[in-house]
């Protein structure tokens, strides 16, 4: 939907939105399958969207976001 004509520039503003919000869903269910518990964050928190509950996940976390940069970037 790159190409898409919006009506309203509310109307793609609210349409990045929502893409947004399944991604980082779809990232904490990635996450949670690896047995990394974590959760989203609210506020606009300047951190970013998912909170990584044990500092020892962090590396993973990286680790897993690389590769899916990677693989949807690449």
């Amino acid at each position: 939907m790159a190409n898409k004509e919006w009506e309203t520039d509310e109307d793609r503003m609210i349409y990045q939105l929502q893409v947004h919000k399944k991604f980082i869903s779809w990232v904490i269910e990635k996450l949670n399958a690896e047995g990394i518990s974590c959760r989203r964050t609210t506020g606009n928190d300047p951190k970013g969207d998912i909170l990584v509950i044990e500092k020892k996940d962090v590396p993973r976390v990286k680790q897993i976001v690389r590769e899916i940069q990677n693989r949807y970037n690449g």
